[in-house]
């Protein structure tokens, strides 16, 4: 079998204080130039990347896998943008800007629907490779509980799809069949989280922590196992034809600290 020439995409880059951002289209974003290889074991490490569009309690489409009519530099910032199909009736967006005096990249999410949808779900992405350790922001369930407990994953061999509601309305979103369908996942709950928020601990001395806001993030989700993945589930909400849903995530690379998960916390509460 012979080769054939591959066109290349134009690369967007952008830099923080400390590693390069770069925007892959459809996949998200990748990080590296951190002085450690393990950030470049392969494309399919990505992260904030959009990849499931749900409602109505079933999957409606993989979005990453579909081609975005556009992915275009505008002041600064770079937005993938998906037409309306035949899935899903709805333009779908995701908007990445870096905020370099927080050392962080600011993803914002959404999509105008053209149709009536209940309970419209964008599913977010991040992919890590296992020299990071993933922890959780979730409330404590003994019965004299803490006010946050963060559970932070070992790894695992198998039945580590564990998610968290964000309150009772949030799960029974969960519960809707949506997981059923498409590339099923039968999500093993867990209590409510507390904070939408997570952190991927390197073990050579940096950390990401990715955040959302309450509002609109009605879960939280991951595994460690196959691979190392944190999801945030967006809006699971009612929209109506004619509306626009979008909100922002936030990622910020830390490369020193004293308590990462204190810090993890302030951070969060200053950005919320």
């Amino acid at each position: 079998m012979s080769f054939d020439e591959v066109s290349q995409r134009p690369l967007l880059q952008g830099k923080l204080p400390r590693g390069i951002v770069t925007i892959l289209g459809k996949q998200g974003l990748r990080l590296t130039g951190l002085g450690s290889f393990h950030l470049d074991e392969g494309p399919d490490f990505v992260w904030l990347n959009i990849y499931r569009t749900l409602a109505e309690g079933t999957e409606l489409e993989i979005t990453r896998e579909r081609e975005p009519a556009s992915v275009a530099l505008q002041d600064g910032e770079v937005e993938v943008r998906w037409s309306p199909c035949e899935a899903v009736d709805a333009e779908t967006f995701a908007r990445y800007r870096i905020v370099e005096g927080d050392s962080a990249v600011d993803v914002t999410f959404g999509a105008k629907v053209h149709r009536d949808y209940s309970n419209f779900e964008i599913f977010i992405a991040n992919y890590f490779t296992p020299f990071y350790s993933p922890s959780y922001a979730i409330t404590d369930n003994k019965t004299h509980p803490d006010d946050l407990y963060w559970y932070t994953k070992r790894w695992f061999g198998e039945d580590e799809n564990e998610s968290w509601a964000r309150d009772a309305d949030a799960e029974a979103v969960f519960r809707d069949g949506r997981w059923l369908t498409g590339h099923a996942l039968n999500w093993r709950r867990g209590p409510l989280y507390k904070h939408p928020l997570m952190i991927q601990e390197h073990r050579y001395g940096h950390a990401i922590i990715l955040m959302a806001r309450r509002e609109d993030c009605f879960g939280l989700s991951g595994y460690h196992s196959y691979h190392n993945s944190q999801y945030l589930h967006l809006f699971g909400r009612d929209v109506a034809a004619g509306e626009q849903v979008e909100t922002t995530v936030r990622m910020i690379l830390l490369t020193e600290w004293e308590d990462l998960q204190e810090e993890a916390v302030q951070l969060y509460k200053s950005w919320e």
